[in-house]
């Protein structure tokens, strides 16, 4: 007999009434539930232009994610397909946060280092200062 799976992610609370509204509209004789956890990562928002047009976005530790209304959006008043205002953004995005890393990174001092004990110098021909 011909099955269909239908799924549905939700609240926990919210299950009763989907559970009806899935018997209602279905003609179900049965609703499985099956419970997950999610463990988000911590994100940032911000904010990046395309065609000069604003498209916020969200950073994590491991990507970007686009909005998609922005994107929308900015597809709609630029005609550029959706796909392209989203590969655009996230390019520029990976630009902004490589330009903020390069500008956060300290510069690397010149230290004077100490003389190898065992090394010659012409202040100790048989080597450096003992520790």
């Amino acid at each position: 007999r011909p099955g269909i799976v239908l799924s549905a992610l939700a609240h926990l609370p919210d299950g009763p009434r989907l559970r009806d509204l899935i018997g209602h509209e279905t003609g179900t004789l049965g609703v499985r539930v099956t419970v997950v956890d999610r463990w988000p990562f911590a994100r940032q928002p911000d904010e990046v232009e395309v065609e000069g047009l604003p498209v916020r976005i969200k950073r994590t530790a491991l990507r970007v994610k686009v909005e998609y209304e922005d994107a929308a959006r900015v597809a709609r008043h630029t005609g550029l397909p959706l796909r392209e205002v989203v590969s655009r953004a996230e390019a520029e995005a990976r630009r902004t946060a490589l330009t903020a890393a390069n500008d956060a990174a300290p510069e690397a001092e010149a230290r004077p280092t100490a003389p190898d004990p065992g090394h010659p110098t012409p202040d100790h021909p048989e080597g450096g200062p003992t520790p």
